[in-house]
């Protein structure tokens, strides 16, 4: 006797879609089963997220048909989607910033009496059940405004988990988290797979992909390449291949390429950051060599960004303590003083913070580095478009034209402007926050060359990173933070992630 097996959740047939005329998606073919956790990957630009906000209902499809359950379903909008019991996780965050976490968790979807008034205290303990099992360790009652990229995304998250979704869609959940966060989201994710959720998953970590996918499908320019168990795929290495279509060589940073040191670049003694309740970071101190790569690693909230944001003079907290800056003693008082100092800094929300979205590439070029335009303000300009040109080659940006806008560049390709710009300053000291966050493999190992180039041309770099595996290959030395406080510096020959999450650890 045959076994019938049970219709898809969610199934896309066919799919394609264009903006302005260029396809970003043609014909795709796609589905996800109950119990499963279906990992969807490609390069920035494949078409993952367009893809899933067709079957979220923020997009429809020009041709094509989506199933729910065995049957054909339009998804005019997003309600539609929620109403078929599919829930997406967007790697852009979709909250408002004057709510608090628990009525952007149940926004529009509020629990109430049986007189029908919101009931906030089984919202708060329903909203607190949730965060609890992320690891998220900020009042529920907190402003979202206030929160940092890592900590908003853990809300992103709780916000969709409380729907009764029957489908999961996670658009780089773990993008802003932490390893310690991403295990707890991992393991919660598995959770969900056994009460029968069907999962979808993007995610360019793909050793997330390799602990908990079930089956991978892989999108190059908008097509469907392949879809497979799993277990046929034999290594990361051999995925990224396919994604790209052809052979990934992934960085190395051998003895070769370990930076001369030279005087002291950054000196830190004793610094303390006060909010209005409390210190944020408490006595940390630290040096750094010229040409050498200096991580910082922590959980959420443990003061990485804020360190950073002091040196730069950019914090919103009291200072105590000091900085050195080559010899000398400093407190910048804005972001101009800093880069007139050599200091750049690449900040962790790239569309918020990083660039200016709705001009063009070239103005975000060379933003930063205008005042240092020979005879500025009067320029060639063509001199200066082919300055900006040679950088993006450098930078290995993908464009049409210098002249589209930043917005309608890929996550990785925004990234790289980002970093390029500010390589354009040839800038003394770089500091870096996240700096491959939402970023493929390939694009990541391009932001690496790039890091790992300028240290050996002699720039000081300072990164901030939740990714372990980012910072134990780059970094010379790394320095752990928990809850504010240094516990120790590791050089090369101690690193591990075992150590670091351990040190990270309240």
């Amino acid at each position: 006797m045959n076994t019938v097996l049970p219709a898809p959740l969610i199934e896309a047939a066919s799919l394609s879609i264009s903006f302005n005329g260029s396809a970003v998606l043609s014909s795709v073919d796609f589905d996800v089963a109950a119990g499963e956790i279906h990992a969807l990957v490609g390069e920035n630009g494949a078409g993952k997220s367009s893809l899933m906000k067709m079957l979220g209902g923020l997009y429809r499809p020009d041709s094509g048909t989506i199933r729910v359950r065995g049957v054909p379903t339009r998804l005019a909008n997003v309600n539609d989607a929620i109403d078929a019991g599919i829930a997406i996780i967007h790697q852009e965050l979709n909250l408002v910033d004057t709510l608090s976490a628990v009525d952007n968790i149940f926004l529009g979807k509020e629990l109430r009496t049986r007189l029908g008034f919101p009931d906030r205290r089984a919202m708060r303990a329903a909203a607190r059940g949730v965060l609890d099992q992320l690891g998220f360790r900020a009042d529920p009652e907190t402003l979202v405004g206030t929160l940092r990229v890592g900590e908003k995304q853990l809300v992103e998250i709780a916000k969709s988990l409380v729907a009764d979704a029957k489908v999961l869609i996670m658009d780089e959940p773990t993008s802003a988290l932490s390893d310690a966060e991403t295990h707890a989201l991992l393991t919660l994710t598995r959770r969900l797979r056994e009460r029968g959720m069907g999962i979808v998953l993007i995610s360019h970590r793909l050793s997330e992909v390799f602990a908990v996918a079930d089956r991978v499908t892989v999108l190059r320019d908008g097509r469907r390449i392949l879809t497979l168990p799993l277990a046929q795929i034999e290594s990361s290495t051999a995925l990224v291949s396919m994604m790209i279509g052809k052979d990934f060589v992934p960085p190395e940073r051998g003895a070769e390429e370990a930076p001369h040191m030279r005087d002291t670049s950054v000196d830190v003694r004793n610094l303390t950051l006060r909010g209005a309740a409390r210190a944020l970071v408490r006595d940390v101190s630290f040096s750094v060599l010229e040409g050498e790569v200096f991580g910082l690693s922590g959980l959420l909230g443990a003061g990485k960004t804020e360190v950073l944001e002091a040196i730069y003079g950019i914090s919103a907290y009291t200072r105590e303590g000091s900085i050195v800056v080559a010899g000398q003693h400093r407190s910048f008082r804005s972001p101009d003083e800093a880069a007139a100092a050599g200091l750049a800094f690449v900040t962790e929300d790239r569309k918020k913070d990083g660039l200016v979205l709705d001009q063009s590439l070239e103005a975000n070029f060379v933003l930063p580095s205008l005042p240092r335009v020979p005879g500025f303000p009067f320029y060639w300009r063509r001199r200066l478009h082919g300055w900006v040109a040679e950088q993006a080659r450098a930078s290995r940006v993908k464009h049409r034209s210098l002249t589209q806008s930043a917005n309608s560049l890929s996550g990785g390709n925004q990234q790289k402007l980002i970093i390029g710009k500010w390589l354009m300053t040839n800038p003394r000291i770089l500091l870096l926050d996240e700096p491959t966050r939402g970023v493929d493999v390939a694009a990541k190992a391009e932001i690496y060359r790039q890091i790992l180039g300028a240290a050996r041309a002699g720039v000081t770099v300072l990164i901030a990173s939740s990714e372990i595996d980012e910072l134990t290959l780059l970094c010379d030395r790394i320095l752990v933070l928990c809850e504010g406080r240094a516990k120790d510096i590791l050089r090369r020959s101690d690193f591990s992630g075992e150590v670091l999450i351990r040190l990270a650890s309240p």
